[in-house]
């Protein structure tokens, strides 16, 4: 078994947050659909966290686990082109059997920005 790495990055605008919910669509929900359509087998995606509706992320980093043996270079190009164009596969790499996005986490960075104009 595999466990692929995936540095991911996307437009929240139209999502309910990363996390799938019933209530809304979510990017982790887009994406794990494109991965079993292109592995043609379940996929489940761990992150190193969530974010919130209508928040972005221009490095999120997920795994999972497949018994297939596409090339790495593959599932960028493969999931790229399955995806809607706010949201994209920046990298994908080969990963230790153990490693956790959420566990072996060392850091994370927010950055907020706030449109503050008397013109709206």
């Amino acid at each position: 078994m595999r466990t692929i790495k995936l540095i991911i990055e996307y437009d929240g605008t139209q999502y309910a947050g990363w996390q799938i919910q019933p209530n809304g669509l979510a990017v982790q929900e887009v994406l794990e659909v494109a991965l079993s359509g292109l592995l043609k087998e379940k996929i489940r995606l761990v992150s190193s966290g969530r974010t919130d509706a209508g928040v972005h992320a221009r490095g999120m980093v997920a795994s999972f686990r497949t018994e297939r043996t596409i090339p790495v270079k593959a599932f960028c190009e493969g999931l790229n082109s399955l995806l809607p164009p706010d949201i994209a596969i920046r990298q994908a790499a080969e990963a230790s059997p153990d490693f956790n996005p959420r566990r072996d986490a060392v850091a994370k960075h927010y950055r907020y920005t706030i449109y503050n104009s008397t013109r709206r």
